[in-house]
């Protein structure tokens, strides 16, 4: 009888702990809440006001080229010689127009450098020779090179070049064209440069002199020792190829 009541109390007491316990709220884990991603908006472009114009657009202009970068016709080399290539100051070479080429020019100017000699030329001054420039691919007379071992020289031949442009106001007639073509491109007419001496010596050549027979003009340079070889450059001074030169320079190195 006792073992029974000791049985019915013990089953009592364990009914009621376990109802204790059902009366707990049930824990719930979180889930973690992912870390909010900002938006990011475009900040939209200044808009000018209404009260305000619109700003105009100006075009910047192109860069004018320099005379070293004119685009004017070149002495295009006739024979086997390469444009820029090194001669032994003993070689023959030709450049420029092809030889018999109608179109007469005359020297503007001739001068000594540190290592060169340039020669700038024009048209002569008459509506039939400026034509015939103007029509000319190549602005630079056919010229050889050749070299005096008798006199130790360098020696140029212009062809169909001469040191005196002429008179366009005798030689123009009505050909007022001509007049415009020389004011645009600043031209000096008529024009003489003389014979003789080309300004100063420099260590490659010396006694350089120019002449002419009315029909070719000659320059000859008395070659220094140092003058081992030469090449021929030639452009525009202005950016129409109107000013066409070209200039011989030396090297101590052999070709």
């Amino acid at each position: 009888m006792n073992c029974r009541l000791c049985a019915f109390c013990c089953a009592l007491a364990l009914a009621f702990s376990l109802s204790a316990c059902s009366g707990d709220k049930p824990i719930t884990h979180a889930s973690p809440t992912p870390a909010p991603t900002p938006s990011v908006s475009p900040t939209p472009s200044p808009s000018p006001s209404a009260s305000e114009p619109a700003p105009e657009i100006t075009p910047e202009p192109s860069p004018v080229p320099t005379p070293t970068e004119s685009a004017g016709p070149d002495a295009a080399p006739v024979g086997a010689q390469l444009p820029g290539a090194w001669n032994d100051r003993e070689a023959q070479v030709s450049f420029g127009m092809s030889p018999g080429t109608d179109c007469p020019l005359a020297v503007f100017d001739a001068r000594v450098g540190l290592n060169d000699l340039s020669v700038s030329l024009v048209p002569l001054g008459s509506g039939p020779d400026i034509q015939s420039f103007l029509e000319a691919d190549i602005r630079i007379p056919h010229t050889s090179v050749s070299y005096d071992s008798g006199a130790d020289a360098l020696v140029l031949r212009l062809e169909n070049t001469v040191l005196e442009t002429g008179d366009p106001a005798e030689a123009a007639g009505n050909d007022d064209w001509v007049f415009d073509f020389i004011g645009e491109h600043g031209l000096r007419y008529p024009h003489s440069f003389p014979m003789g001496s080309i300004g100063e010596d420099n260590r490659f050549f010396e006694r350089a002199a120019i002449s002419t027979d009315g029909t070719d003009t000659t320059i000859t340079l008395r070659l220094t020792g140092k003058a081992m070889s030469y090449r021929v450059e030639s452009g525009s001074l202005d950016g129409e190829g109107m000013l066409p030169y070209f200039r011989i320079l030396f090297s101590e190195a052999p070709a």
